[in-house]
């Protein structure tokens, strides 16, 4: 496996190539199969599960370790003159670390189709027009040949929603992702590099009969994380109350009732969740009633003090990233309020040590 410096996490949000592992829960490596969550870990967060949040996680892990590779078709056009200037534009310093937020890794070709030319990475991959239906989320998986370390990914929705991040990818060429989706047409970019002739796919996903979230927030960590969890927290709700926070407990597979009592409209979801490294995890929420809204990271028991990451928020159609270095484990980093409804998003590097009121999970009544 590989390791990600916080250097290199910044770059994940960019173009370059980048280091991670898979979203179906990596353990000592990848392999063109798939990885197995840590026990200690998945055991952990399941004992103290709802049987609903139990069987989703199940559901959730069984279906994202099938592998799939589309057929192979030569037919795609490539764009190698117009992929090695966006390599070069794309680059960036370690010094960025702390990137505002994703960059796109090919402005410009939004066609869908694959790009690449005679020397660069390969890929058998042939559809690019996917219809998503009401799913929030889409699992991206095939092999790639000839590339250099992980790719990126990066998804670009219909108002302007933006996320972007470490696409992980086996010695053998294997990848396997679930990515969050907006409501509506979504760009979604995958790239991969060699010594400097890049590969991207890139992919117009729908997605219909939804509604527009005001508010998603998506975090992503590094190898060194086993594993972080994200959580939303309701206008005078604390982390890890089921009725207020919306998290791995409360959020997959159903939903605290927010809002209007009875109106499932207006209750947050948690659609991606990850117990091993790098995720990303996912929560949306549409039709938020008025106060301020808290994210919050927790750094479960089995990772490292080094770990580092980031948090992505969409809020009324401006993306915001906000990087965090070395959180330890038991600890619980407030990433950012949300004052609703002008949207205003305030990040913070707050860090509430909560090893003396830890039980599967941060018990201390904060925020």
């Amino acid at each position: 496996m590989h390791k990600l410096s916080t250097a290199v996490v910044a770059l994940a949000l960019l173009a370059g190539c980048s280091s991670g592992a898979s979203d179906v829960h990596p353990s000592a490596g990848p392999d063109a199969g798939g990885w197995d969550a840590p026990s200690d870990v998945a055991a952990d967060r399941s004992a103290d599960a709802p049987p609903e949040a139990a069987d989703a996680r199940s559901d959730a892990i069984d279906a994202s370790a099938d592998a799939a590779t589309d057929s192979l078709d030569e037919g795609a056009d490539a764009s190698t003159d117009s992929l090695d200037e966006t390599a070069d534009d794309a680059a960036i310093d370690d010094a960025t670390a702390d990137a505002t937020g994703p960059v796109d890794p090919a402005p410009g070709i939004d066609t869908p189709g694959s790009y690449g030319g005679e020397d660069c990475p390969t890929s058998p991959a042939a559809t690019f027009t996917i219809a998503a239906g009401a799913a929030s989320s889409y699992t991206f998986t095939g092999t790639v040949s000839g590339q250099l370390g992980d790719g990126v990914f990066y998804v670009h929705g219909p108002n302007g929603e933006e996320v972007g991040g470490a696409l992980e990818t086996s010695a053998g060429g294997a990848y396997q992702k679930t990515l969050p989706l907006f409501c509506g047409v979504n760009i979604v970019k995958l790239r991969w590099t060699n010594e400097g002739c890049p590969l991207v796919l890139v992919y117009e996903v729908n997605r219909t009969t939804c509604e527009s979230a005001d508010i998603t927030v998506t975090v992503q960590w590094d190898a060194l994380g086993r594993d972080w969890e994200l959580h939303l927290i309701e206008p005078a709700g604390h982390i890890n109350d089921n009725a207020t926070d919306c998290t791995w407990t409360s959020c997959i597979g159903s939903s605290p009732d927010w809002g209007v009592v009875g109106d499932a409209s207006d209750n947050p979801h948690k659609d991606i969740d990850n117990t091993g490294a790098y995720g990303p995890e996912n929560i949306w929420l549409s039709g938020p009633v008025a106060g301020t809204y808290t994210v919050m990271v927790e750094h479960w028991a089995a990772g490292s003090p080094d770990s580092s990451g980031f948090v992505t928020l969409n809020v009324k159609g401006v993306t915001t990233t906000v990087a965090i270095q070395k959180l330890a484990p038991q600890h619980v980093w407030t990433a950012a309020t949300i004052a609703w409804p002008s949207g205003t998003v305030t990040t913070t590097q707050d860090i509430y040590d909560c090893s003396g009121n830890w039980s599967s999970g941060c018990k201390a009544t904060i925020p």
